[in-house]
Formats: structure tokens, C-alpha cells, sequence
């Protein structure tokens, strides 16, 4: 695990999330494992991890020991091809729970990759473990949380570009506002490559569809820096923006 110290460049990436907004929080919650006390500011027996941009969480087929929730950062969780080449599955945004395999294989299904410096809390899986005498309670926790990792991000490869365009953008966007963070004006984490990996397109695809985008007054786009401006890509009717 990497560890990065730097308090700029930590602040400069997405969140930080409030527990009560993270999925892992009832675990957490139940395993008195709550790594920061909002009201008092103070550190409690949670682990928090940092990882710089380009560093891995984990990687593929190695012992899965812990759950990690992203607390303030982006990571992106890749599938590596036998000849070397990455193929984008998600991308996890600050509340959002990586990991969750441990409960099976106990080995880690794919890599996590920091696309910029991330804050991560780890839940080890022999905490779950000391906490059988509430087995019930924290059984319930486990499966909904299992039931919020199933949804497809598959829906990003469908449709045209612009429309899967705007399904990342809506996604990132609602994702942000559901953790309580800014849904309107936000950093995309990734590079023109990395989106068209996800998107399955081609780079220049995106850059020219984004560019146009821009143009049309759909949203302001600087560098990394996106704001919505349509109000229709605040609504979570795709279908009512024009292509």
C-alpha cells in the first residue's frame, strides 16, 4: 500500500464523504469500526489509507483481507487482459465499497487503481469475524450492501457516444449529489483514454464528441473540470436531452 502525505494534494480529490453517507457505514457501524468521529474530529479505531494517483489498492488474485470504502478520491477497478492490455469494469466514487469479493473467493477479483490520490477506510475481514455474536444485524448490513456493488456499469458501452456520454456524466453527477457532495460542477478523474476504455470507444471519439458537447452549452469543460449547465442533464430522463 502507498501512502501519500501531502494534504494539497489530497484536498484536491473528489470528497471527502461523510460516514453516515457511505455505503459501508452499518457495517462499520455494528464492528464499532467508524473511522472519524464528524461531530468531535476525532480518529477512531477505523484504518484509513492513502494512495497516490496510479498506485494500486490491490491487485488480482492476491489474499482479499479487507473491504475498502472510498472516503475521498476516484479509483477505477481494471480487468488485465493475458497480453497486458486494461479493460475499465467501474469506477468508485467517494462512499462507494471496492473489494466486496473477500466474501467469496477471498482472493481479489480485480486490480484498484487511484486515478488521483485517494483516502480509502479498510474494514480487515477478521473484524466481521470478532463480531459474530451479532451476526444477525450485521448479515442483513452485508447482503444489502452486496446488493447496491451488483449495478451494471455496462450501460456506459450501449447507445451512441453522446448518449453514453451523458450516461457517465448523469451517473457521476447523481452518484456525487446521493453522497452529498457537489453534482453540478466536479473533476472527471480520468483521462480521455481511461473514459474511452470505460465508454468502449476510441479517444479521439471522446475528446471530439466532449468538445462539441461543450460548444452546444451542455456543460462548461476546462481541463479535468466539468459544470452541467443544461438543466436536462440533471434530470434522470436521459432520453431528454438532444442528441
Amino acid at each position: 500500500m502507498t501512502r501519500v502525505s501531502s494534504p494539497e494534494t489530497v484536498s484536491a480529490a473528489a470528497g471527502p464523504v461523510s460516514c453516515r453517507s457511505c455505503d459501508l457505514y452499518e457495517i462499520c457501524r455494528r464492528c464499532d469500526r467508524i473511522a472519524i468521529e464528524e461531530e468531535r474530529g476525532l480518529r477512531r479505531t477505523g484504518a484509513l489509507r492513502t494512495v497516490r494517483a496510479g498506485a494500486r489498492l490491490y491487485r488480482a488474485g492476491t489474499p482479499a483481507h479487507s473491504i475498502f470504502a472510498v472516503r475521498q478520491g476516484m479509483v477505477k477497478t481494471v480487468r488485465v487482459d493475458p497480453d497486458g492490455e486494461e479493460r475499465i469494469v467501474a469506477i468508485s466514487l467517494p462512499g462507494d465499497v471496492l473489494g466486496v469479493e473477500a466474501f467469496g473467493e477471498h482472493l481479489y477479483a480485480l486490480d484498484a487503481v487511484a486515478l488521483q490520490t485517494t483516502v480509502c477506510c479498510e474494514l480487515p475481514l477478521s473484524v466481521l469475524s470478532e463480531r459474530c455474536a451479532r451476526a444477525h444485524e450485521l448479515a442483513s448490513a452485508i447482503i444489502t450492501l452486496l446488493s447496491r456493488e451488483t449495478v451494471d456499469q455496462t450501460t456506459f458501452t450501449r447507445g451512441s457516444i453522446s448518449e453514453r456520454i451523458i450516461a457517465l456524466i448523469l451517473d457521476l453527477s447523481r452518484r456525487r449529489e446521493r453522497r452529498g457532495l457537489d453534482g453540478r460542477r466536479f473533476a472527471l478523474g480520468m483521462t480521455r483514454q481511461e473514459i474511452a476504455n470505460l465508454l468502449d470507444t476510441r479517444i479521439e471519439t471522446v475528446s471530439r464528441t466532449l468538445q462539441r458537447m461543450s460548444r452546444d452549452g451542455q456543460f462548461d469543460l476546462s481541463g479535468q473540470w466539468l459544470e452541467l449547465r443544461a438543466a436536462a442533464l440533471l434530470q434522470t430522463d436521459r432520453g431528454a436531452l438532444a442528441d
